[in-house]
């Protein structure tokens, strides 16, 4: 009976804890929480100035406006053009000749020591502009100095001169040696009467073939080249070959 007794006070005791072990925890964790907010709160800085205030320094003030534009340039005054007034006499009538003259007088020539425009000191009276002192009236006016012809190339009217003599050249003994061949092309001037003057060498050879040229074609003898059937001086190509025996 005592075991009894003993255990039903045991068992009162448990479920006493049981049903206060609840809200003191609840209100522990409500404790925490209250706890926690009330310390966020307080190290919250709030502004000391109110919204009003902090908008009215945000917004920046509006830009003047631009100034008006400047007024347009005052018209320039017409310019008035003054035609002249030309006066007429009114006796314009009266101041007119009414009787024809019988003679006219002529005017005053001037004198004929004044000389012609182009003329020479001590020329004649009625000669030619550009004339010659001492010349005859109505000559002619000629070309004096003497004319310089320029010698012509073969071609068209211009026929070639033909060779009439042909002088083989001396071959040097150096170039013999040294077994140079080859030819050499002069250009020269072939005269009236068919002789070779003004020789100048195109295509030259070593070892005094080129001198050896101009000697020989100067020794040649050509009929003259001719235009329209007269004898000219023209220009004319010649070739010398040098061949080894």
């Amino acid at each position: 009976m005592f075991e009894t007794t003993v255990v039903e006070s045991k068992k009162h005791k448990v479920g006493l804890q049981k049903l206060l072990t609840l809200p003191v925890s609840i209100a522990l964790h409500v404790i925490v929480i209250t706890a926690i907010v009330v310390g966020a709160i307080w190290t919250v800085e709030f502004p000391t100035n109110s919204p009003a205030q902090v908008a009215q320094y945000s917004v920046a003030s509006a830009p003047p406006p631009p100034p008006p534009p400047p007024p347009p340039p005052p018209r320039a005054a017409p310019v008035q053009v003054v035609k002249p007034v030309v006066e007429v006499p009114k006796n314009i009538q009266e101041m007119a000749p009414t009787v024809v003259p019988e003679k006219v007088q002529p005017v005053a020539a001037p004198p004929s020591n004044a000389g012609a425009e182009g003329g020479v000191e001590g020329g004649v009276e009625g000669g030619v502009a550009g004339g010659v002192v001492g010349g005859v009236v109505g000559g002619v006016i000629t070309d004096t100095a003497p004319k310089i012809e320029a010698p012509l190339r073969v071609g068209g009217d211009v026929k070639a001169p033909i060779i009439i003599t042909r002088v083989e050249p001396q071959y040097p003994e150096v170039a013999r040696k040294a077994r140079i061949s080859g030819i050499v092309i002069v250009e020269c001037t072939i005269n009236k009467a068919g002789d070779v003057t003004d020789v100048h060498v195109l295509k030259p050879l070593p070892f005094g073939l080129d001198q050896a040229a101009i000697d020989a074609v100067k020794r040649w003898k050509f009929k003259p080249g001719t235009l329209n059937g007269q004898p000219v001086d023209v220009l004319f190509n010649l070739t010398v070959n040098f061949k080894l025996n």
